[in-house]
């Protein structure tokens, strides 16, 4: 059958049979393997939630995208960022949240609503207006503040994600993007690795909010429930890591502005060697062909990979994308422990002694160390709670051993006819310890001199943790490389080198140690400069060109980590990317900050 297909000016359409058709919308819609004629349109009612009063009625072509026909009708700029609500009944009403979409996708039939929601100019929606922190009611509507400089209000040991997000807030690249709308044509909601846009939204609210300069302070709660909801980690109120946040961020970020919508398969090659150079090309293409983003764009590198095989000594190069520097801490291979040594005398009061130790010593080095300043052989053992909890062993491991156990030593009693030490206790009677003991008195002690010496705290080059970043290493037994010439798992060296950096580089300090018996927060100071931190000597593809890479990077936030494992406290520095200023954010404290105060030291 031939059919003659008129557009939507028309009114009176020829077509090749005997008679005409008067229609009032005549538009063929292409679907998979059908072509059809549409006759009837959809009868859609169309307002703006600022004044609902004011319906429009118009006939839809189920091939429309409403979104461009209402910003026409009701004269909204083409670069304005709305949103679209479908009203079907008095009490029925559902976000349409891709704006892409033609009404057929979207289900839209005749007879239902769609209202049009634009945000407002402090960057709040006025359907879900989000709780704020201002001076004063008065001040609601006439605060205007240097835009950036707003903090986030701590929810409930939420300060982790609200340092994450004033770093990201001040990273100029991916802060334009979101405040510029080009977000908004990237949304991939149908990704399924990522959290249908809804992770970039919220995101994007908070973005706006902070940055509209109408806000002392805005409160993250509907980002954090999102947060909560793809993530089930961040659930609830615990504290947690402010890396883990960022990771999961980034990726949720890259993941919902994916402009891959298809991701083809890629068998991945080993080097062969081939030259470096064409190995990283053909891994950042597949990298490429596989994730686009502005993420990717802003923070993704390159790294080398050279495996070694201990055997046969086959040699395996790969080239594989990063995201952040996961950079380790020199490790000190002593440790400082504080312990209180009960003296022969019993008038004496117990005295706390510091000493050092080897970190992976065995309790005779503490009775050692100790020994030297009293020269008395020693019997270590835990107090709890006014009761013996253990005694160790000399041989031992120090590991056992936390730095928040109160540790006792006193002097080992031995008789001539005994063959092993004796150890006595005592336990007083009730009644007898309310008369003749105090309490107050006993838990009194003395400070050896040792005590009174400043700790000094290690303090190493950012440099050096990146040189340690790229030592070579042998695999551990849980993590072997299977070596396709031995054709069996070998414990590998295994050596990372810095191929190409990313426009926004970001550093993780690995400060948390963990090991098979503690857990430990490394307290060295790192020492870094605020401009010009040079990785061209250790960036194996050289700058030549400006379309290279970039070997020379200058500070821009630092997230701040303060406490020990249990608990703690994070805030950031950051320089506004429009005055250059740098500022302290403290949940929902901002304060001016010199540089002096960021740059020199982070502990």
């Amino acid at each position: 059958m031939s059919l003659s297909i008129a557009y939507r000016q028309s009114k009176y359409v020829k077509c090749r049979f005997s008679y005409c058709f008067e229609l009032s919308l005549l538009q063929v819609i292409d679907l998979p393997s059908t072509v059809k004629v549409e006759i009837y349109p959809v009868e859609i009612s169309l307002c703006l939630h600022s004044n609902m009063e004011e319906v429009v009625t118009e006939q839809f072509s189920r091939t429309d995208t409403i979104c461009k026909v209402m910003q026409k009708q009701f004269e909204v700029e083409e670069d304005a960022e709305p949103r679209l609500w479908m009203k079907s009944s008095d009490t029925s009403c559902e976000r349409l949240r891709n704006t892409q979409m033609t009404v057929l996708d979207t289900c839209l039939a005749t007879g239902m609503t769609v209202i049009m929601e634009l945000r407002n100019a402090d960057g709040t929606w006025p359907s879900s207006r989000p709780q704020i922190m201002r001076n004063s009611v008065e001040e609601q509507d006439t605060y205007r503040g240097q835009p950036g400089v707003c903090g986030l209000t701590n929810l409930g040991n939420t300060c982790f994600m609200n340092s994450a997000l004033q770093c990201l807030s001040n990273t100029p690249p991916l802060t334009e993007y979101f405040l510029k709308n080009l977000f908004l044509g990237e949304l991939n909601f149908t990704n399924p690795l990522g959290m249908k846009g809804e992770i970039a939204e919220a995101y994007a609210d908070v973005i706006k909010q902070m940055w509209s300069g109408r806000h002392y302070s805005v409160v993250p709660r509907i980002f954090k429930t999102k947060v909560g909801h793809f993530a089930s980690q961040f659930l609830g109120y615990q504290q947690h890591d402010s890396q883990e946040l960022l990771s999961f961020l980034l990726d949720g970020l890259h993941e919902d502005l994916n402009r891959v919508k298809n991701k083809e398969y890629i068998e991945l090659r080993d080097a062969d060697g081939r030259p470096d150079q064409e190995v990283a090309e053909e891994a950042w293409r597949n990298h490429r062909r596989r994730n686009d983003s502005v993420i990717v764009d802003t923070f993704h590198g390159l790294f080398k990979s050279t495996l070694v095989c201990p055997e046969c000594q086959k040699v395996s190069v790969t080239f594989d994308p990063f995201c952040y520097l996961s950079v380790p801490l020199p490790i000190s291979k002593e440790r400082v422990m504080e312990v209180f040594f009960v003296s022969l005398d019993p008038l004496s009061k117990p005295v706390q002694h510091r000493v050092v130790v080897p970190k992976a010593g065995k309790v005779i080095d503490l009775c050692t160390a100790l020994s030297q300043a009293t020269n008395i052989p020693m019997v270590v053992a835990d107090v709890f709670n006014h009761r013996f909890y253990k005694i160790y062993q000399v041989d031992e491991s120090l590991s056992c051993i936390l730095d928040r156990d109160d540790i006792f030593v006193w002097y080992r009693l031995t008789m001539l006819s005994l063959t092993a030490p004796l150890y006595v206790a005592i336990d007083w009677d009730p009644d007898m310890k309310k008369k003749y003991y105090n309490e107050s008195e006993a838990e009194r002690y003395d400070k050896d001199q040792s005590m009174k010496v400043p700790q000094q705290h290690t303090t190493v080059q950012l440099q050096e943790c990146i040189e340690l970043f790229t030592t070579v290493e042998t695999l551990e037994e849980e993590n072997p490389w299977y070596c396709p010439t031995c054709k069996k798992h070998q414990l590998a060296t295994k050596k990372l080198d810095l191929w190409s950096l990313p426009e926004v580089l970001i550093i993780h300090l690995k400060r948390f140690s963990y090991t098979k018996y503690s857990r430990e927060k490394l307290d060295s100071i790192v020492e870094f400069p605020l401009r010009c931190l040079d990785f061209s000597g250790c960036l194996l593809r050289k700058t030549g060109t400006d379309s290279e890479p970039p070997s020379r990077y200058d500070l821009i936030a630092v997230s701040n980590h303060y406490g020990g494992l249990r608990d703690g406290h994070y805030t950031s520095y950051a320089q506004n990317k429009d005055n250059g200023r740098w500022y302290y954010f403290d949940d929902s404290k901002v304060t001016c900050a010199k540089e002096e105060q960021i740059v020199v030291r982070i502990i």
